[in-house]
């Protein structure tokens, strides 16, 4: 049985950031620009080109489906307060000539994991990295780099569930040199795997020096979420890796929603669970972006339901919204490692 948790009292958007500073948040300094003169008379010069666009932090969800498009993206941004979203894509004509230039129309940013699922990358049951460095080397010239640059796509997964291989997983060798593969081909691109720190395989020296950043997803499974959080975040910077965040609202919950979520015998998440869970995870001093698993209007959960149904609710609604706006009070942490602040 898991140790039961205290529900704290439902925030309200005006709350948020008094919750933010009572999460010891370390302070980075803010990027700021001398105000231009204005005259009476003249408008003011145009911003240089060159000027670094600071961007909120980038909070969001995998998937998305249903909700690909400009409507999609605006009503997204306007109800739950998205500012970007991971989806898997191989194809890289669709991905360089519709889905990017929309994402950057609407003001948001993507990651992308750039091959298919295991099965491409697989040879006798084991992980093959030449497989799968030959489904990433599609990429090379596709376009995707102006992208990139404007930051537009924000990071590579480069494997999703790194431990459910038929026979050999990936160690950490393979993963070093599958980022260091990536940057080869799309320098700037940040990497991150879909694993918690504590399970990401400890590489040669101690630290990672090309993958990026690793991903904590939590469960009510994973015990006390403080604890969890501050486990996880001591790992990754053990580890040299940033920290990437976020909620199982679709499998994770401790059961009080009172149905199943997307596998039999998993619940989702209930608005108080994620407004407690969040209200951590989300003030984590060195989380860099904040995805929640899943929002999608297509797929199927157990009982035959749309699973984004289930978050329509509008006390859901409001619970994402919330952690949302908590997550946009976070200090800038740049995940690409040698990077600037974003």
């Amino acid at each position: 049985m898991h140790a039961v948790r205290p529900r704290p009292a439902r925030l309200v958007l005006g709350a948020v950031a008094a919750l933010a500073a009572i999460g010891g948040c370390t302070e980075v300094p803010a990027r700021t620009e001398a105000p231009l003169a204005v005259s009476k008379t003249a408008a003011p010069d145009p911003e240089p080109a060159s000027t670094p666009k600071v961007r909120p932090p980038f909070y969001g969800f995998w998937g998305l489906n249903g909700h690909v498009s400009p409507e999609g993206f605006a009503d997204l941004q306007d109800r739950l307060g998205i500012t970007g979203f991971q989806v898997a894509h191989s194809g890289t004509e669709w991905t360089v000539e519709t889905l990017l230039p929309m994402v950057r129309d609407a003001g948001l940013r993507v990651t992308l994991r750039m091959t298919d699922d295991h099965q491409p990358s697989t040879e006798d049951g084991d992980f093959s990295l030449p497989k799968w460095k030959e489904q990433v080397s599609g990429w090379r010239d596709s376009g995707v780099q102006e992208f990139i640059d404007d930051g537009t796509l924000a990071g590579h997964m480069l494997l999703d569930d790194i431990t459910n291989f038929e026979g050999r997983d990936p160690d950490a060798a393979d993963l070093e040199e599958m980022a260091r593969y990536s940057k080869e081909l799309m320098p700037g691109l940040m990497t991150f795997v879909r694993q918690k720190a504590t399970w990401m395989p400890t590489p040669e020296g101690g630290r990672y020096v090309h993958v990026d950043a690793a991903v904590n997803q939590y469960e009510a499974k994973e015990g006390l979420v403080d604890v969890y959080a501050t486990v996880q975040a001591d790992r990754a910077a053990a580890l040299g890796l940033g920290v990437i965040n976020g909620l199982n609202i679709a499998d994770g919950g401790d059961g009080s929603a009172g149905r199943p979520g997307w596998r039999p015998g998993h619940y989702p998440m209930t608005a108080e669970e994620i407004t407690a869970y969040g209200t951590v995870l989300a003030q984590v001093p060195s989380c860099g972006m904040f995805l929640n698993w899943e929002y999608d209007a297509q797929e199927q959960w157990s009982d035959g339901t749309i699973g984004a149904e289930y978050f329509d609710q509008p006390e859901l609604q409001a619970a994402l919204a919330e952690l949302a706006a908590l997550f946009a009070t976070h200090p800038p942490v740049a995940l690409l490692q040698d990077a600037p602040t974003p």
